[in-house]
């Protein structure tokens, strides 16, 4: 039966809050697995963990190249330089490679989950806040990858839920750093930490979609760095 939007896919596991560091996305891969619907056990050999390692690079060229529907597993295949029965003896079908490729890499799919872990928990705040950006927009080479699991999300309802997982997985992470700079001073008096939380990750998520770099990155980079720390904090004018 197909999952309404909105609601919680079936298996999903609760998101935990966690800390924002480098294992801050086991609890949220966790999360998503459930939609990896069986996948076949990962192999032991170091020839066969080669074989499922080659498929998953070339599948993330080729979807981002060509997008979902028009991705086959003969192509993947075929890129990998194997047949396309090795193909299903690691995935049954180019959807669950897919997961398993976003599951894999979500911090260069989802540019915006390296913002919402900036850590604004000690001083220097503007030059945390900058170096998340860049890391941010520095993923949107791999935006070809995020718009193949938008085409997906379109065709398959019964993934918008795990979509809503990463966002509010995000807005948490967020949200608890901007509490962490309200603790230490120097915030606006009356910032709205969910709205700008919000605001934020929807600015980033939005530049890591592009499909091109802008031909100043760097100075993108200062500017939304620049818009971001003045959200936040008071700046004299």
């Amino acid at each position: 039966m197909s999952t309404q939007v909105g609601d919680k896919p079936r298996g999903i596991m609760p998101l935990p809050s966690v800390p924002a560091d480098e294992t801050a996305l086991e609890p949220l891969s966790a999360a998503l697995s459930p939609a990896l619907d069986d996948l076949p056990r990962m192999p032991r050999q170091a020839r066969s963990r080669e074989k499922r390692d080659s498929l998953m690079r070339a599948s993330a060229q080729v979807f981002a190249e060509r997008g979902y529907s028009s991705t086959s597993a003969d192509a993947i295949a075929e890129a990998a330089g194997v047949s396309v029965g090795t193909f299903y003896n690691y995935f049954r079908n180019k959807r669950q490679i897919l997961l398993a490729l976003v599951i894999d890499q979500l911090d260069d799919i989802f540019g915006h989950l390296r913002m919402a872990r900036v850590d604004l928990s000690h001083g220097n705040a503007r030059r945390h806040i900058r170096a998340a950006v860049a890391a941010a927009l520095r993923q949107n080479e791999r935006s070809g990858l995020r718009r193949a699991w938008q085409e997906l999300m379109s065709s398959e309802p019964d993934l918008v839920p795990y979509q809503q997982v990463i966002r509010s997985y995000a807005q948490q992470q967020l949200t608890a750093q901007l509490r962490l700079a309200q603790q230490r001073g120097g915030t606006w008096d009356r910032l709205d930490i969910e709205v700008t939380a919000f605001a934020i990750l929807a600015m980033i998520d939005s530049l890591t979609m592009r499909a091109q770099r802008h031909p100043d990155e760097a100075r993108i980079i200062e500017g939304v760095a620049d818009i971001i720390y003045r959200a936040i904090y008071c700046v004299p004018s």
